[in-house]
């Protein structure tokens, strides 16, 4: 019997063991990162039905979530880019982002929001989408001045993105941005079409008042 074969059968076994813990470890990470993901789905529902006490909920468990996920990347930190991973980071920040806007108007910092910078660009990316969501919910109940305040964070967020360098080492930063433009400038004609209508119902119903009280 050739030594060498001995050698080759217990680094194989060896080997073995190794990825059957991988692929343990890969399915809890997967498990939690969807559940993740879920919680700050659900948590972004909320905002947008003014539900904030339960949103804010959701994202403590969301990030309660993420920390146990970072201790068991600390193993296997070649998972760290996992997709699953990376999309449950950037649903957690989206949402704490879109939290912010929605209560205090203001975008949350990225030492704030706890990601890696380049899951805090993207959520800011996404955030655009969601703030349209918003933009329009004003307008279907007649509140212009609250969907311009939205409008007006979604170009402010989107100009100062843009001034951001060497974005091509970013996943997907080109596509989500080119969306982003679009959005932002679909949004504008809405609300300031929105907003003009609201306006002429205004004089028109102050015009017919005057004139109603010019003619008893």
């Amino acid at each position: 019997m050739d030594v060498s074969d001995l050698i080759l059968k217990k680094d194989l076994k060896r080997i073995q063991k190794m990825l059957e813990k991988r692929d343990l470890l890969r399915d809890k990470v997967v498990e939690i990162s969807r559940k993740a993901t879920r919680l700050s789905d659900q948590a972004i529902i909320m905002i947008h039905r003014n539900e904030f006490e339960r949103a804010k909920m959701n994202m403590w468990e969301a990030g309660q979530l993420l920390q146990r996920l970072q201790i068991l990347l600390k193993h296997s930190p070649e998972l760290r880019n996992f997709g699953t991973v990376l999309v449950a980071q950037q649903e957690y920040a989206e949402g704490k982002l879109l939290l912010n806007v929605a209560q205090y108007r203001r975008i949350l910092p990225l030492d704030e929001a706890k990601v890696e910078p380049t899951v805090y660009v993207l959520a800011l990316l996404d955030l655009i989408g969601e703030l349209r969501r918003m933009a329009l919910n004003y307008l279907r109940k007649g509140d212009g001045a609250e969907a311009e305040k939205i409008l007006s964070v979604m170009e402010d967020t989107y100009e100062d993105l843009m001034s951001i360098d060497h974005t091509a080492i970013i996943p997907t930063f080109r596509v989500k941005s080119d969306a982003c433009r679009r959005i932002v400038e679909s949004t504008r004609g809405d609300v300031i079409a929105e907003v003009r209508r609201i306006a002429l119902e205004k004089a028109v119903a102050n015009l017919e008042k005057r004139i109603g009280s010019a003619n008893p």
